[in-house]
């Protein structure tokens, strides 16, 4: 159902259009009490994400995937700069015990597809032009592949994976603007073994 069809089958339709003008925080409320999923009750009510846990300035440092039965384990992990999100040594330890480095400047946190198969993660780099910035990376289990992507980021929040599309927040605390990621159609800059 559109978001329409359950304000109209709850009957809070006309409850909600005149909260949308004036309480916007009781809107809120009866768009996650119907279910409506976090980016489309930001794009109804114009607000800025709300920054929860996890996210890239605070996330574990073991983040077990169990049905794939392997896990993501950070060490030292460090702010990138004064008050700036974390970024540290990653490692994939997957079903056969192995212990793989990702990369020495991943960022987070990650988030794993429906399908159990890939991992979204955050990378940090530098360029003497753009400075510090952030390419979305995919981990694919299966072939024990990382795919890194050109299209630059100031911090990634990933909040899901679904298919071949990653949907979260770029500058979730300034300037948020909403990702909707295809790694089918994005333009890959590497493609690696893992080992």
């Amino acid at each position: 159902m559109t978001t329409n069809e359950r304000l109209w089958e709850s009957g809070l339709m006309d409850e909600f259009d005149l909260c949308l003008k004036n309480d916007k925080g009781k809107a809120q409320i009866i768009l996650e009490a119907l279910q409506i999923d976090e980016i489309s009750i930001i794009r109804i009510l114009g607000n800025k994400p709300i920054i929860k846990y996890p996210n890239p300035w605070d996330f574990s440092s073991t983040i077990s995937f169990d049905e794939y039965g392997g896990k993501l384990i950070y060490e030292d992990l460090n702010e990138i700069g004064m008050g700036a999100p974390i970024s540290g040594n990653c490692f994939l330890i997957n079903q056969e015990n192995r212990n793989i480095l990702i990369n020495n400047r991943c960022a987070g946190p990650p988030i794993i597809n429906d399908e159990k198969t890939k991992i979204a993660i955050p990378i940090w780099t530098n360029s003497f032009f753009r400075g510090t910035y952030q390419k979305l990376s995919i981990i694919d289990l299966n072939e024990l592949t990382l795919t890194t992507f050109k299209k630059p980021f100031q911090v990634l929040d990933l909040r899901t994976f679904k298919k071949n599309i990653i949907i979260g927040f770029d500058s979730p605390k300034y300037k948020t603007k909403i990702v909707e990621f295809d790694i089918q159609k994005e333009r890959i800059i590497e493609r690696m073994k893992l080992k």
